[in-house]
């Protein structure tokens, strides 16, 4: 599927050539000072959620029934889970399948991008030992004298 590129803007002036140029792809507009606007036709909307969906499905019955696979294919489509211990890597195959399934469901894939984020942190702190042993120690809880009220 080709992708189109146009400025708000643009959009504003020429809705009727932009629109057309929905029969046979996206549009992209890109505005300043704010995230970029995606169109597409529903139809194409719809048909990739269907298969993402599926995939989904597919991911969840492959990391319940061969996870070690599924671990290896994750390690390959992000490399950062190299610096996971296997049992992390096994929490990890099986959550992202959750998280997937989860966010298909409801159509809203933000949560899956804050979940890979957490989990290549993690993978970081594996990569320096001595963060490691800092934050795999006991935490020292302290509590400090009452907070004086704010002035005003």
């Amino acid at each position: 599927m080709q992708v189109i590129e146009r400025t708000l803007s643009e959009f504003l002036r020429h809705p009727k050539e932009i629109v057309a140029e929905l029969d046979n792809s996206d549009v992209v507009l890109r505005r300043r000072s704010a995230p970029a606007l995606h169109l597409c036709r529903a139809d194409r909307e719809d048909a990739r959620s269907e298969a993402f969906s599926g995939i989904t499905r597919l991911l969840r019955h492959l990391s319940l029934h061969h996870p070690a696979a599924v671990g290896t294919s994750l390690r390959e489509a992000y490399p950062w889970t190299e610096y996971l211990p296997d049992e992390e890597l096994a929490q990890f195959v099986e959550e992202f399948a959750r998280e997937l399934a989860a966010a298909a469901s409801v159509g809203e894939f933000k949560p899956v991008a804050q979940f890979l984020h957490e989990w290549k942190a993690t993978a970081e702190v594996y990569t320096d030992p001595e963060l490691l042993r800092i934050l795999s120690g006991p935490i020292e809880i302290t509590h400090g004298g009452r907070v004086p009220r704010p002035p005003g």
